[in-house]
């Protein structure tokens, strides 16, 4: 048995923080923290596309979430959890400071 506190980078450090990352023939698996400051964009440009599936918890702040033609898809606030499937397109406008938690599933 592992256990960690959930602690958050700083706005100083890189945005991402793995907590854990099990790996081996059947499952692969990564867990960690995710601060992200109000007014950026993630990613800067474009959209990304993970190999893996994602579950999200946000814990505070806002982020809007973007279609791949640049519209609204849906605001994510503190208390939201969010699922996005593996090769689904991600972009979004941070609104607020946030913080969450992230689990990547492959």
């Amino acid at each position: 048995m592992e256990i960690k506190n959930i602690i958050y980078p700083s706005s100083k450090e890189h945005y991402n923080m793995s907590l854990f990352h099990i790996k081996n023939e059947q499952v692969d698996v990564q867990f960690g923290t995710v601060f992200l400051k109000k007014g950026t964009r993630i990613p800067e440009k474009g959209f990304t596309k993970h190999a893996c599936h994602e579950i999200s918890i946000i814990q505070k702040g806002k982020i809007e979430m973007l279609n791949e033609d640049g519209s609204s898809k849906a605001y994510l606030k503190e208390g939201d959890v969010v699922y996005i499937k593996a090769f689904e397109a991600q972009a979004g406008n941070v609104l607020e400071d946030t913080s969450l938690i992230y689990t990547l599933i492959k």
